[in-house]
């Protein structure tokens, strides 16, 4: 018989998977020194996310599925935007102790962020449905973008740099604000940003 475990399985759930499947080789490429592939496959860890929902509006799904993708997206979240990003700055080299409680405070923020989200939702003003605090997602646009300042800064200053930003983002994902959700035309100007950071780490992948 089926097992009832796997009948959660159906294309969004599975493409969610797929994002945590690229967390985890970020993971795997920052512990082996592959800096610029690991920043890769967060990249697209954050666009699996992006477009997960969309393919989910699209789809028949049983109740299972459905109230299964809920759990499954903030499980993912938590690892593909929390974890894989504190690791991969850890192995980068920001393992002093300032670094390490501000990585902790990274990971207790989207922790709390997820949890909140996944208790009140979205809330909605003049037919818009804003989040409150940053989303825990808007990791893999900041931090793949200001690591391209990598390829210029000294080691030790783009460690400053990292320290700043993990901090920034721990505190605006638990800051008292609205963000608008995006929709439309912003899942063209991701991905297109997406093929352009894309592009900017191959290169320096291939020529240094």
């Amino acid at each position: 018989m089926f097992s009832p475990i796997l009948k959660q399985l159906d294309l969004a759930n599975s493409f969610t998977l797929t994002g945590f499947t690229a967390s985890f080789f970020a993971v795997v490429l920052a512990i082996n020194g592959k800096f610029n592939l690991a920043i890769i496959c967060l990249i697209y860890a954050g666009i699996v996310d992006l477009f997960d929902g969309f393919v989910a509006s699209k789809i028949d799904r049983t109740e299972l599925q459905a109230a299964a993708g809920k759990q499954l997206d903030s499980l993912v979240d938590l690892c593909s935007f929390g974890f894989a990003p504190a690791l991969f700055a850890y192995c980068f080299g920001l393992q002093d102790w300032l670094s390490i409680v501000i990585l902790i405070l990274y990971l207790g923020a989207n922790a709390l962020r997820l949890v909140y989200f996944n208790n009140q939702g979205l809330t909605e003003q003049e037919e818009q449905e804003y989040f409150t605090g940053l989303p825990v997602t808007y990791a893999a646009l900041f931090v793949p973008t200001i690591f391209t300042a990598n390829f210029v800064l000294p080691h030790t200053q783009m460690k400053l740099v990292l320290d700043g930003v993990y901090l920034l983002l721990a505190i605006a994902m638990v800051a008292n604000f609205k963000i608008r959700k995006l929709k439309g035309v912003w899942y063209v100007i991701f991905g297109v940003g997406a093929i352009a950071l894309t592009g900017i780490y191959s290169y320096f992948t291939l020529m240094f």
